[in-house]
């Protein structure tokens, strides 16, 4: 039985590691020459930054975040009934921050597709289960920002 290595890991000093030297292979993401552009989420919660590397073939897609006090089984449901339709790239899990329950997606589609108007209808129909829900566009940096 072939044994699988789920993740890769070292150690470094923290005073070598500087803002801009994070040493990353991309090597070993499958397909890479065929996605022109990377969509990097960074997770940082407390004393932790997770960092995740999807490559992507357009150069915007959106980002929605779900806020709520409670996350039933109803509103788990309902949110992953509306998503599952559309090609999910990451999501974070609930969070919970100062009491508020937070749940974010990015989606392989952007403000311009036809099919974000069935999305936007979708959500319209379970907005008062939740406090808030935004959907925000993530394009390209540009290279003064990365900086």
């Amino acid at each position: 039985m072939k044994v699988y290595n789920l993740t890769k890991a070292h150690i470094q000093r923290i005073k070598d590691i500087t803002r801009t030297n994070l040493i990353l292979s991309l090597l070993d993401i499958k397909n890479l020459e065929k996605s022109p552009y990377l969509l990097i989420v960074k997770s940082i919660i407390e004393n932790s930054i997770k960092i995740s590397i999807y490559p992507l073939k357009k150069k915007e897609i959106i980002k929605i975040t779900f806020s709520s006090i409670t996350f039933t089984d109803e509103i788990l449901y309902s949110i992953s009934k509306i998503l599952q339709q559309y090609q999910i790239i990451h999501t974070s899990g609930v969070l919970v921050i100062n009491k508020q329950l937070y749940y974010e997606c990015y989606l392989n589609l952007c403000l311009k597709d036809a099919k974000i108007r069935g999305l936007e209808g979708s959500l319209k129909k379970v907005k008062n289960m939740f406090k808030q829900i935004k959907i925000e566009e993530i394009g390209l940096k540009k290279q003064t920002e990365l900086l």
